[in-house]
């Protein structure tokens, strides 16, 4: 479904993505792990457009249209605000700080991309955020604002959102970093629910735990560059290389 070929990125000197190459297949979850300020938050925000590339192609096969029509490929730094828009159309993003309208209830925050991107009726969209709502858990919360909901909740009105558009896949950027641990496992429940669904999702995550039970694959980035992947049996059990054994025995002490 989604193939980043040479991924390149610098803020100035600081070469942040270093030929990144990477590849989430249609209903897997793949996740991505590393230290912080390794670059995995930049690797999602050039996926997404949110940051230009220096370098880079991805290849997007969506779920609509003709077989032959499917497959779309973009050039990472030299993408038209066109080609940007046709992508985000089948991709949803779920940021660290949950990017919630203050002054919208969580059923308005979900209906807004729809009635304002997708003009969709008012009605429809209604519906459609009520039954993304329910499968977030939070039905009984449709009419609270965000200052009356606790982060976990917003997190998950956060996901509902996403999944309202009905993107292709998801790209979730440590969705749990901004919250209290005691909240931290409603909303790692609700993704790892998504998942057994059959939800494609791309995550940034620190929680190892998650890790190893959501994901189909793993990839550890470091400096830029990607280290490792494999299945989590194959990453947590067996890695192969010696600074990704020694960044998770540092995660499990």
């Amino acid at each position: 479904m989604l193939t980043v070929k040479n991924l390149n990125k610098s803020f100035g000197e600081n070469k942040v993505l270093q030929g990144i190459d990477l590849q989430v297949n249609k209903g897997e979850v793949v996740a991505v792990i590393g230290p912080s300020g390794s670059g995995k938050t930049t690797m999602l925000r050039c996926i997404s457009f949110l940051e230009k590339a220096d370098e880079g192609e991805l290849d997007f096969v969506c779920s609509e249209g003709e077989p032959d029509e499917r497959k779309e490929t973009y050039d990472m730094h030299h993408a038209s605000s066109h080609e940007i828009r046709q992508l985000r159309s089948h991709m949803g993003f779920v940021f660290q700080s949950f990017n919630l309208f203050r002054n919208k209830t969580a059923i308005g925050n979900v209906t807004e991309g729809l009635t304002v991107g997708r003009r969709m009726d008012k009605a429809l969209a209604r519906k459609k955020a009520e039954e993304c709502l329910a499968r977030v858990g939070l039905s009984e919360r449709a009419d609270y604002y965000p200052d009356e909901l606790s982060g976990g909740q917003q997190q998950r009105v956060a996901i509902a959102r996403a999944l309202a558009l009905e993107p292709d896949i998801i790209l979730l950027d440590e969705p749990t970093s901004a919250l209290d641990p005691e909240l931290t496992g409603e909303v790692l429940d609700t993704i790892l629910k998504l998942a057994k669904e059959g939800t494609t999702m791309l995550v940034v995550t620190h929680e190892m735990g998650f890790a190893r039970e959501a994901a189909d694959r793993i990839i550890f980035i470091e400096g830029g560059v990607v280290v490792e992947e494999g299945t989590p049996e194959q990453i947590f059990d067996s890695p192969k290389e010696e600074r990704t054994r020694e960044f998770l025995s540092g995660m499990t002490r």
